[in-house]
């Protein structure tokens, strides 16, 4: 009778309990579902935050808690990770209301919506700091020798950014990532910058700096020949094959012969680089100089960094880019020497000009190598 008795208190004591957790889970639930909610639906004031880049979840739920946004910081980081989008989340500033849900908050930020109260400006891929100053000035978003003084001392900016501490690296040339930004009212010229290198340090981080470690490629040498091919390729399915020429090159101990890297040097860009621009001396001559630039010729983008940090393998010494804009490549001096004869008999019936009567100062070869093999 006793063990009868006990055996039904058991069952009471695990059904009580069971009865226990099952309210805990639905008031839980209740709970978890209510605090997702917007603050106040009837809300019709915006409030603007500002969320830093590298912000993390949690960082940004204190953020949207500080302005009274959400009911629930853990919630709030609970439903970003449940929607599988919580490393999506874009850094900028944003016009939010106590009006929007936790889902509404999360869109917006993912979709990087971002309050657009001062100027949007887009950074093309190959872009040279030049061109970059000039449009910075063009939207008047600061001093033109500002600019200029800061590019050239990159020391300004090491105590945030570390990878600039390379004493190779002597101004931001190659690290001014290329892509849209939006900058705020106000906002400083060293500030601008900072959002640029910030860009470049997460894009490289992520998809460059893994590939280029196992392939023991150089932080700065990377960046320099990530700018090259930038400026020397057209297609995307093109960058890798281009960038293995060029280490090709080098490990034959051959020049690069780039007109890219040339055209940078020069006082000003030329629609075609004459023979006799081949003679001017200046570090970007790699028709008179070994090995890489000093520094890169451009801000490339993240296919180019790709491509330099890992090099598609091939045989091939030299490449013209074809009035096509399609890549002929070649394994000896001779086989490029009939691509070039064939781009230059194009090139010039494009300009109206006679090709059987160019002089010895016509243009150059091609984009990494000039009649005369070295």
């Amino acid at each position: 009778m006793k063990k009868k008795r006990s055996k039904i208190r058991v069952y009471r004591i695990i059904i009580v309990f069971f009865l226990f957790v099952s309210i805990l889970g639905i008031a839980g639930s209740f709970y978890f579902k209510r605090a997702s909610k917007a603050v106040d639906e009837n809300s019709t004031k915006n409030i603007v935050v500002e969320i830093p880049n590298g912000s993390s979840v949690p960082q940004i739920a204190d953020i949207l808690k500080e302005k009274n946004l959400i009911r629930d910081k853990r919630v709030f980081v609970q439903n970003a990770k449940n929607s599988e989008k919580a490393e999506k989340i874009k850094a900028g500033k944003y016009k939010l209301s106590q009006n929007m849900d936790n889902e509404a908050i999360i869109k917006k930020m993912v979709d990087g919506m971002v309050y657009q109260d001062g100027t949007k400006i887009t950074i093309p891929e190959g872009s040279i700091s030049t061109d970059i100053v000039n449009m910075l000035v063009k939207n008047k978003l600061g001093d033109r020798a500002t600019f200029v003084k800061l590019f050239r001392n990159p020391k300004a900016f090491q105590s945030k950014f570390s990878f600039l501490k390379d004493s190779r690296i002597v101004t931001l040339e190659g690290f001014l990532y290329p892509v849209t930004y939006h900058f705020e009212k106000g906002i400083t010229e060293k500030e601008i910058f900072e959002r640029m290198l910030s860009e470049f340090e997460k894009n490289y981080n992520k998809s460059v700096k893994s590939i280029a470690d196992k392939n023991k490629y150089n932080f700065y040498d990377t960046v320099i020949m990530a700018s090259i091919v930038e400026k020397e390729t057209v297609k995307d399915e093109d960058r890798g094959l281009v960038a293995g020429v060029f280490y090709n090159r080098l490990a034959k101990k051959m020049r690069l012969q780039s007109d890219a890297v040339l055209q940078y040097g020069l006082p000003e860009r030329k629609s075609r680089v004459l023979y006799k621009d081949l003679k001017v001396e200046t570090p970007y001559n790699l028709y008179l100089h070994d090995g890489l630039p000093p520094t890169p010729i451009a801000n490339p983008g993240i296919k180019s960094l790709i491509a330099a940090a890992s090099p598609e393998k091939s045989d091939y010494l030299y490449f013209v880019t074809g009035t096509d804009n399609k890549n002929y490549y070649s394994k000896t001096y001779e086989e490029h020497m009939v691509y070039a004869k064939k781009y230059h008999k194009e090139l010039d019936a494009l300009e109206g000009k006679d090709s059987s009567k160019s002089s010895s100062d016509s243009s150059t070869s091609s984009t990494n190598s000039s009649n005369n093999e070295q």
